[in-house]
């Protein structure tokens, strides 16, 4: 009969094989380093005929947002997501760079049972780009305190806070700015699993923009890049050397 016990190699090759997987479980994260994706629990609702990772901007998530999508009534957007059950603090660095009255981007966690929302979003507009703490038709913060930048290039660094049914919202214009938090917080009931990610959209009918993202960054628990595959292969290298 076949014995694990009697099968050091065998069970020192199963836990390089689950270990990276259970990492990229646990982890929300992703650095956008390319040449795609790299954290294999990401979802697109509505995926955009136009996007790359690293190719347009080297270390970055490039969308090409389409026409009529949002996020307030109903949820039109182009969004990235994973579900996840647990607390979370994430983070993220978009810019936005539009010639059009309406651009939407920002960090979102959403109740798809529910169809709602918590969402820090940064709305680009004709005259400047503010940030908004918002659910589903409701604001929160209509125009968060010191966020406004003139229209055209615009950007910002994002976080957001899952403690429970309370979630909590920071910003910074730089990265070397201390995260100032928005007040108050926001609070909604979810039934679980949540999708919690990031969006793009152009709200109306005419215009053309890009969004892009720097990286996804899970300050829980750290993305690591390194693939199971490619762990397993150098492993297996040190064995058969042995």
């Amino acid at each position: 009969m076949f014995k694990l016990k009697k099968q050091p190699q065998f069970m020192f090759i199963l836990c390089f094989i689950l270990s990276p997987l259970l990492a990229y479980a646990a982890s929300l994260g992703d650095h956008f380093d390319g040449p795609g994706l790299k954290n294999p629990n990401w979802k697109w609702q509505s995926e955009p005929k136009k996007w790359d990772v690293g190719k347009t901007t080297k270390g970055w998530l490039h969308i090409v947002p389409e026409l009529n999508q949002n996020l307030w009534a109903s949820d039109t957007s182009i969004r990235l997501y994973q579900e996840t059950s647990d607390d979370f603090d994430v983070e993220t660095h978009v810019v936005m760079d539009y010639k059009t009255g309406c651009i939407v981007s920002g960090i979102v966690a959403k109740g798809p049972k529910e169809d709602n929302w918590t969402t820090l979003k940064f709305w680009g507009r004709a005259g400047d780009a503010i940030l908004q703490w918002q659910h589903k038709q409701q604001e929160i913060v209509a125009n968060v305190p010191g966020s406004s930048q003139p229209a055209g290039r615009v950007e910002v660094f994002l976080r957001m806070v899952r403690k429970g049914d309370t979630y909590e919202g920071y910003w910074k214009k730089a990265e070397k700015d201390s995260w100032t938090k928005i007040t108050p917080d926001a609070n909604r009931k979810f039934t679980m699993p949540l999708e919690l990610g990031i969006y793009a959209g152009i709200c109306t009918g005419a215009g053309e923009a890009t969004v892009e993202y720097e990286y996804f960054n899970d300050l829980i628990n750290p993305f690591t890049a390194v693939s199971p595959s490619a762990k397993l292969a150098a492993t297996w290298g040190k064995i058969k050397g042995r």
